[in-house]
């Protein structure tokens, strides 16, 4: 089932969905969750690793987040994860801030430093974990306050022991500085979100955790795809080939003779979900589908997926079931089935990828193309049928 409804809270508690996440390095990673705050937790797969006994003060392994907090306030920090396969040695993390000091002013858990707090899902020697659950930077206890210097924050995770997953991060002054906001196992309370907003710069043009990619940008057109004038398409502008009556392509090409290219910046280690707006010729579902590729693409496991250059691809298909018909434009992903989601999509490197677009079934053109690692995760952006969503 869904998560309960966001419980209140109080008007100077931070709340911190950690699919936010400003920067991810190392194994850590963006995962679907139907339980986590926004539908996704941050992630680190248990490998095996050795307990980092200190934390580093140039680490591999970590995620970052951003918030501004009053200064000279006293804050409780909470997060809410879940160890993998309920294990106690997948458990814990270590929480470092820009500008956080001691209640006289003294630098203290600095990004930067070997000093950072410690945060252990376990209550206690023996106490288990169990799901989700809210601990503090407390053993068997409150942990101590945290301040800040009243300039805006970096958050920094880094991995103490491998294996745990993060979706919120609270930092209370009222509601929560001795009580947690829900239960140490078994917890669902998702807790309404709070959108801070440093006083930094814009946001670059190129947000990579959220990519629209509208047909008027490809970079190569070959064969029978070629570029038509739409005025309701994005740009006024879709690509695609026209219905020429051809066998359906059962398997991708290696080097396809009919194809169209973009290119785009992603994430590593972060889980995208692939979303095509389209439209069947003549609205007529044997004109309905594509294969996608991409250079740099792997699977959850990290292996090599869905690359441009093999006979692997992942196909998108805009009838939803069959018999379910297709009309006008409409959005749809890589799975197939009435609300059924296709695989996610991952990133070997971070940077700039290539994505190719060949033939299925021609008749098919196309005008956006999404991959979202957050706001379209579950999702999708418009309609499946009859569609006039413009994604900017």
């Amino acid at each position: 089932p869904p998560p309960p409804p966001p419980v209140q809270t109080a008007a100077d508690d931070i709340v911190l969905y950690a699919g936010r996440t400003t920067a991810l390095q190392g194994s850590w990673q963006v995962v679907p969750d139907a339980t986590a705050a926004g539908g996704v937790r941050v992630a680190q797969p248990d490998a095996g690793q050795a307990k980092v006994l200190t934390p580093a003060a140039t680490p591999t392994q970590y995620f970052e987040l951003s918030f501004t907090p009053q200064a000279n306030v006293a804050y409780h920090l909470w997060i809410r994860g879940k160890a993998q396969n309920d294990s106690w040695a997948n458990d814990s993390v270590y929480v470092q801030f820009s500008g956080s000091v001691t209640s006289t002013g003294d630098a203290v858990y600095r990004i930067g430093t070997t000093s950072g707090a410690t945060v252990n899902l376990e209550d206690g020697a023996g106490v288990g974990v169990a799901g989700w659950g809210w601990q503090d930077n407390g053993y068997a206890g409150l942990g101590s306050p945290i301040y800040f210097d009243g300039t805006p924050q970096k958050l920094r995770v880094q991995t103490r022991e491998d294996g745990l997953s993060i979706d919120q991060i609270v930092l209370s002054p009222v509601r929560y500085t001795t009580t947690s906001p829900g239960a140490l196992k078994n917890d669902t309370v998702i807790l309404p979100e709070t959108i801070v907003a440093p006083p930094t710069p814009p946001l670059p043009a190129v947000n990579p955790y959220e990519v629209v990619i509208h047909a008027k940008n490809a970079t190569t057109t070959a064969g029978t795809f070629q570029k038509f004038a739409d005025t309701t398409a994005a740009d006024s502008t879709s690509v695609g080939t026209v219905d020429a009556s051809l066998a359906k392509v059962v398997t991708a090409s290696a080097t396809p003779a009919n194809y169209v290219e973009f290119t785009f910046e992603a994430r590593a280690n972060t889980a995208y979900r692939l979303w095509i707006r389209g439209k069947a010729q003549n609205d007529y579902w044997a004109n309905d589908s594509v294969h996608v590729q991409f250079s740099n693409a792997v699977d959850a496991a990290g292996a090599p997926a869905y690359r441009i250059g093999s006979t692997s691809s992942t196909s998108v298909n805009l009838e939803d079931a069959a018999g379910a018909g297709v009309s006008g434009w409409g959005w749809q992903d890589n799975g197939y089935g009435t609300n059924v989601l296709g695989p996610a999509i991952y990133f070997a490197a971070d940077g700039t990828q290539t994505l190719r677009i060949q033939v299925r079934e021609d008749g098919f053109t196309f005008d956006q193309i999404v991959l979202s690692s957050q706001k379209y995760l579950t999702t999708a952006p418009g309609a499946l049928k009859n569609d006039s969503t413009i994604v900017p």
